[in-house]
């Protein structure tokens, strides 16, 4: 396949388009709401099948838009196809089975504070793929968001951070995360000229396809997922938010953005799991919840450099 057009640094001296900042806020969302919906229940979909079906469903909702498409664009699926099998093993096979798995030994701080070193990931490899070196400002974002992000993990007491025990769901959630920021760059690193519908059809295909032997090795440990109301429910809001609608957003964010600036808005995540939490679970909004707020916000706004391209667009 053909490198991308566009020099990796393009997208740092472009000004970011309020349109993509207002994208890249979605998959944080759909994830914190994802991440809800498998906690509660992780005691009673298998964490395999809980992807498994998740994407199955996510297929069957894109096939009759994505089937149309194959015969027009034969030709640049067969010299895509490799890649498309490198991203559906990594973005939609590897990240969501580590993710899920790692669900069942962790605790959710533990989870979000690793969580958290994705935008680092994320860079590192933009750096090694693209030669895309982040600049003073974008790393200056990258702590200030780290720090909010840390200030809401550890409930206003970042002392407390350091007593935290970790184990071997710690491990799968890093692991998880490290495959989505390969994702993330992968996807800038070799541009498709698919539409994104077939784009992510066929990549969500051969992810479903690498399930396969991890379902063959879960089953005899854990059976069957119970067919209930609650767990059909529980699919099908998987497959439709956190998966078409997030990949598509999450994609089209990093074609605007390029991946590091992109990466960034995974800081939300601690933002839409606290409001969540006070919205749907009645939880308390206190102090340490605005600060963090405010601190990944302009985090974000820092490393994105939307503020600074909004006062060079104000009229004098």
């Amino acid at each position: 396949m053909p490198a991308m057009s566009n020099p990796p640094s393009a997208a740092s001296a472009q000004r970011p388009p309020l349109s993509a900042i207002l994208i890249g806020t979605l998959p944080p969302l759909f994830w914190s709401g994802n991440f809800l919906v498998a906690r509660v229940m992780a005691g009673t979909i298998p964490p395999i099948q809980m992807s498994f079906w998740r994407w199955v469903t996510a297929l069957v909702i894109l096939a009759p838009f994505a089937l149309p498409l194959v015969s027009a664009h034969r030709a640049t699926l067969r010299r895509e196809m490799p890649f498309l099998v490198v991203l559906g093993a990594v973005g939609i096979t590897a990240f969501n089975c580590f993710v899920y798995a790692a669900l069942h030994y962790t605790t959710v701080v533990n989870a979000a504070l690793i969580n958290s070193l994705m935008p680092v990931i994320t860079f590192l490899f933009a750096l090694v793929l693209l030669r895309d070196r982040p600049g003073a400002r974008q790393m200056a974002g990258v702590a200030i968001a780290l720090v909010g992000a840390a200030v809401i993990i550890a409930r206003g007491d970042v002392g407390a951070l350091a007593s935290l025990g970790f184990n071997r769901g710690d491990l799968l959630v890093l692991a998880g995360l490290t495959f989505w920021a390969l994702y993330t760059v992968l996807i800038r690193w070799r541009r498709t000229a698919l539409p994104m519908t077939l784009f992510l059809a066929v990549t969500i295909f051969f992810g479903v396809l690498f399930h396969l032997p991890f379902i063959a090795w879960e089953y005899p440990r854990a059976g069957a997922m119970p067919v209930t109301m609650e767990t059909l429910a529980a699919i099908a809001f998987f497959a439709v938010f956190p998966s078409v609608l997030a990949y598509i957003f999450w994609n089209r964010t990093v074609a605007a953005l390029g991946p590091g600036r992109t990466g960034m808005f995974m800081y939300l995540m601690p933002v839409f799991s606290s409001v969540l939490g006070v919205g749907l679970l009645g939880e308390a909004f206190h102090l340490y919840h605005g600060a963090g707020i405010a601190l990944i916000f302009a985090g974000i706004t820092l490393t994105t450099g939307f503020g600074a391209a909004r006062a060079a667009n104000k009229p004098d």
